[in-house]
């Protein structure tokens, strides 16, 4: 695999991996294939185990002893955490970074926004998820730290399991860029308090769909 200037081959395996997750191409209870991906990443096999290891303490993969590596599957009680640092991370993220940052930043969100309205437009509601789980990426990333950030990329992968339990995803995709575009324009405008209510009830809202579809009860 290419070098990457200041991460260890193990890290970087790992994040390549926690991308595929991020992005759809890697599932809840896929198996991850110890000789494919020395194949892939051109590594040793205890290269391939510490990334494993590192993905396991991020929450992504679940080690078995003599079975092998799995993408996790979340318990009910973890997407209902995953939720709560949500609204935590999120809000204060809205808090923090002034409106001349927000419009600084607009080409940057209308990127994702256009990426979110061709998915959608198109029918590939993967695109579309992945697209709105950039727009939240990108309010944390604009408060400028990258230990953040990369956590943060974590709980969005972890989010993409969630995602992948539901079957309709046209359903469960299709509110979330009308209200994304509220939340940034609120931001923009310097309405700091309008923005993280419309958040707070973005994420509320997403929390009981979830668990609607998922327990097959009438959304």
């Amino acid at each position: 695999m290419p070098k990457s200037s200041g991460l260890s081959r193990p890290v970087r395996i790992a994040q390549l991996l926690r991308d595929d997750i991020l992005n759809g191409a890697l599932v809840s209870g896929q198996a991850l294939v110890e000789a494919q991906m020395v194949e892939r990443f051109g590594v040793s096999r205890n290269t391939i185990r510490e990334a494993m290891h590192s993905l396991a303490q991020s929450g992504l993969v679940t080690v078995i002893s003599n079975r092998g590596s799995f993408v996790r599957q979340l318990a009910p009680h973890e997407i209902r955490e995953l939720y709560m640092i949500r609204h935590l991370i999120e809000s204060g993220c809205c808090e923090r970074v002034p409106a001349q940052q927000w419009t600084a930043l607009e080409p940057v969100f209308s990127s994702a926004f256009t990426q979110a309205r061709s998915a959608a437009r198109n029918g590939d509601w993967l695109l579309a998820g992945t697209a709105s789980l950039l727009f939240h990426r990108l309010l944390v990333n604009a408060c400028g730290s990258d230990q953040l950030s990369q956590f943060f990329d974590t709980i969005c992968a972890q989010m993409r399991l969630v995602f992948q339990t539901v079957a309709d995803q046209e359903h469960l995709q299709s509110p979330w860029l009308a209200k994304d575009i509220a939340i940034f324009e609120a931001l923009r405008a310097g309405q700091v308090k309008a923005a993280t209510d419309l958040l707070h009830d973005y994420l509320t809202y997403s929390e009981t769909l979830i668990f609607q579809i998922m327990t097959g009860q009438p959304t």
